[in-house]
């Protein structure tokens, strides 16, 4: 009887756990965000409270993250103590070698198959959100008349759609899917390197200097590639990017609207040089604004634009302009990381000092703020100062450097600032920003129809992750996210 009532607690600790972080994780964010937007209004207490509640109710719903967090840690940890209590009933009755010998090496294979079929089940649970299909169909155009979610339509006097039409949309779930394949993927690799070394020793000197560079390199090549991919988004493709994640990154960048839609006609071939298409309106008010000739907003007079244009009022210098960029830059990052390090030292002050905390956040800093200057530099030194040099303009034209290629030399360029940061920060930092640019290569919202494929994805790479934490190999899940599932999914 006292087996029974230790063995409970830690059975349902571990989805406790993962619930009280699930929620904590969902309702943070909407609290600051109304905090921040209180500011700004005259809503009554009464009113706020309303909204506050709102928060807290909505985000306990069935079909929110909180549910599906428990559900995925009860699939890995208590389902198969579930299962196999059941296996040891059914086959008591047998002797014990038989037992031994049915029950052997079940234990990974019944973890996989319960993450998998709960990663299953939190998926559908999640997608069950006609609020969401309705509000991704209106953004879409189509009026709400005609929206249908299943069978049932949201207005009894409307005509019936055209066969051809699918208002039936997915994808809410989608950002979740990106992180968990990268994950997974992260850990495949993991694992195969850790098994490749193993197999390779002893090693010689040479051999252990270049997997040892070989090791230091992954994390730095991997964020400069996921780097380069989501800045190509934001420039040509900003609907494929996370809505939040892409107003960050134009708050910190700072850049005119009007550039970068003449950067987007460029591509398009609208905003053509030598030829009067009608676009000098686009950037004219920019010149007045910063009191430039107007002829620098016309693509007929002008080739190509000057740079002095795209430097925002900072003169005619890249390198001045590069410069202001990294100092505001830096002064915004600071505004963000130095209370963040401060309540880090303020919760451990035995780890490192106050000094510590600063210039950790310095560094962090100078991490953002390099990557945003040498985004910019990059840009110019491609169009005006280096390539024109390197490569005539009988070769590449001014119009082929502003339909991408002056974008792309930026986007190449940003992400090698990751070497600024410490290793276990670089890690970290590149295992946030794989899944944001992984996920840019498919539609944010797609077809109902084709949902089971994303389903298969995301409950496999669940699967995955969560069988190796319980298998001994949480090493190989890397980063905080694996110590934090780690300390999750213990017993007890």
């Amino acid at each position: 009887m006292r087996r029974e009532h230790d063995v409970r607690p830690r059975v349902v600790k571990p989805v406790l756990r993962a619930y009280a972080l699930g929620y904590l994780t969902a309702v943070a964010p909407r609290i600051f965000d109304l905090l921040r937007r209180l500011r700004h209004s005259n809503l009554k207490w009464q009113e706020q409270l309303e909204r506050l509640r709102s928060i807290l109710v909505t985000s306990a719903q069935l079909n929110r993250f909180p549910t599906a967090c428990a559900i995925l840690i009860g699939g890995a940890t208590a389902a198969p103590r579930l299962v196999v209590a059941i296996l040891q009933w059914i086959l008591g009755r047998l002797p014990q070698r038989k037992r031994s010998i049915l029950l052997n090496g079940y234990e990974v294979p019944l973890r996989a198959l319960c993450s998998f079929l709960a990663a299953w089940v939190a998926f559908d649970l999640l997608n069950r959100d006609d609020a969401w299909v309705r509000k991704r169909a209106m953004s879409r155009g189509i009026p709400p008349a005609v929206i249908e979610i299943g069978d049932q339509s949201t207005s009894k006097q409307q005509h019936r759609p055209p066969p051809s039409f699918h208002p039936r949309f997915a994808g809410k779930t989608i950002d979740f899917t990106s992180f968990a394949f990268c994950r997974a993927l992260d850990l495949a690799v993991a694992s195969a390197w850790t098994r490749f070394r193993v197999r390779c020793r002893p090693f010689n000197k040479q051999s252990s200097q270049l997997a040892s560079l070989i090791q230091k390199g992954v994390d730095p090549s991997i964020f400069a590639l996921s780097a380069a991919v989501i800045m190509w988004s934001w420039f040509y493709s900003p609907e494929r990017l996370p809505r939040s994640y892409n107003h960050w990154i134009s708050k910190v960048a700072k850049i005119d609207s009007r550039l970068i839609q003449a950067l987007r006609l460029v591509r398009q071939g609208d905003f053509v040089y030598g030829e009067n298409t009608g676009q000098a309106s686009l950037l004219a008010g920019l010149c007045r604004d910063l009191e430039l000739p107007a002829a620098y907003a016309d693509p007929a007079k002008t080739i190509p634009i000057p740079c002095e244009l795209y430097h925002c009022g900072t003169g005619k210098s890249c390198e001045v302009h590069a410069a202001s960029r990294f100092w505001r830059s830096w002064q915004l990052a600071m505004k963000l990381y130095a209370p963040l390090q401060i309540l880090a030292f303020f919760r451990s002050p035995k780890s490192r000092s106050i000094l510590e905390s600063l210039r950790a956040a310095a560094i962090s800093s100078s991490f953002l703020a390099t990557f945003v200057s040498s985004f910019y530099y990059a840009v110019c030194l491609a169009r005006t100062r280096l390539g024109p040099k390197i490569v005539s303009y009988k070769t590449i034209t001014p119009q082929m450097w502003d339909s991408g290629l002056c974008v792309l030399a930026g986007c190449l360029a940003c992400g090698w600032s990751i070497l600024l940061e410490e290793a276990g920060r670089r890690r970290e930092i590149s295992l946030f920003a794989a899944p944001r640019a992984f996920v840019t290569m498919f539609p944010r919202v797609y077809d109902r129809r084709y949902q089971r494929r994303e389903q298969i994805v995301f409950a496999t790479s669940i699967a995955a992750v969560l069988t190796a934490i319980k298998s001994g190999q949480e090493k190989n899940v890397r980063g905080v996210f694996g110590r934090m599932l780690g300390s999750i999914m213990k017993d007890g």
